[in-house]
């Protein structure tokens, strides 16, 4: 072989090698696998992109707050520490305040409410844009969670009432306020810290989706469930705007789709959960009461004062409120 066809041999033998190794992306979520509901799509997703795109890419995800927590994962996909994270809508809502729609009290019915919210544009009247601008953050998707319900460790949720006089682990500012309005005393905290906090007397309740309970075994330290639909809090998958332009179009697709696929296999899951969860709970000796819908419409009066608030701070935030009430049934 001569000196020039060596040299081109090698330069071919370098280009093969290059072209076959993956794009490499780290996705952090702070849930544990034990979050099933939320975890199962990840990994489908996760699966669908490697997969239909013949190892151009590679996932590597980093479960149970092994990177980032909840509170932390915003900023670290901000700023490229990792590449997709699997955002709780609350978590980030004290740094996009429109994100609290969400965890407003009493506003949702259920999930299926949510996912025709969503639908009709919710995300559009400005949360992508001020993730994408403000946080250089892309939205890929957004799932449920299932609703938020009162977790209380002594003695049952019946009445507004009741909540007085009790310390409540919340998630973010909106269900903290709504909380203290009324008459508990809030302090924030990461589902990662409930097991301990109820076990030492920390607190005395939180308002928590069925999946925490479930995920973090609360039903080995809380006696009661009361069931209100607090808020109906989202879980949104976001990729770094950098590496999202820097990928290639059709990489671009497969995880568009990809995403699409996840959204709408966590909404199918979260309803089939609901019903086990609760029936899991009750074989454990949790006992579960549902809140009528007179204490209810109590509790929406009592915390009224949390939307007003909200809305001072999203100026278009009335177009979200009517975007609600227009998919209500």
């Amino acid at each position: 072989m001569t000196m020039i066809a060596s040299v081109f041999a090698i330069g071919a033998n370098l280009g093969g090698a290059a072209a076959q190794t993956p794009i490499e992306l780290t996705l952090s979520t702070y849930l544990p696998p034990a979050y099933e509901y939320s975890w199962h799509p990840i990994e489908d997703f996760v699966e669908q992109v490697e997969r239909e795109s013949e190892g151009r890419v590679k996932i590597n995800v980093f479960h149970s707050g092994q990177l980032f927590d909840g509170y932390q994962e915003l900023g670290a996909v901000s700023r490229g520490d990792a590449d997709i994270v699997n955002l709780t809508g609350t978590y980030a809502s004290g740094t996009v305040p429109a994100m609290s729609i969400f965890t407003l009290p009493f506003l949702f019915s259920d999930v299926g409410h949510l996912e025709r919210a969503l639908g009709a544009g919710l995300l559009d009247l400005g949360i992508s844009d001020d993730l994408r601008s403000l946080h250089n953050t892309v939205v890929l998707g957004v799932g449920p969670f299932d609703p938020y319900q009162f977790y209380s460790k002594d003695e049952p949720i019946v009445t507004v009432e009741d909540i007085g006089g009790k310390v409540w682990a919340t998630t973010g500012a909106i269900d903290a306020r709504a909380i203290q309005l009324m008459g508990g005393s809030p302090t924030g905290m990461s589902s990662s810290e409930l097991y301990l906090s109820f076990d030492r007397g920390v607190i005395d309740g939180t308002p928590r989706p069925l999946l925490t309970g479930v995920g973090r075994s609360l039903d080995e330290v809380v006696g009661y469930l009361s069931m209100a639909t607090f808020g109906v809090d989202t879980s949104v998958l976001a990729i770094n705007g950098d590496k999202w332009d820097s990928l290639p179009a059709d990489i671009q697709e497969i995880i568009t789709n990809a995403a699409i696929m996840r959204d709408e296999t966590q909404f199918d899951l979260v309803d089939a959960f609901i019903e086990t969860a609760l029936v899991d709970f009750e074989e454990k000796g949790m006992a579960i009461n549902e809140i009528s819908p007179e204490e209810i419409e109590r509790m929406k009066e009592a915390t009224a004062t949390v939307v007003d608030e909200w809305l001072e701070k999203v100026p278009n935030g009335q177009d979200y409120l009517d975007i609600v009430e227009a998919t209500r049934e």
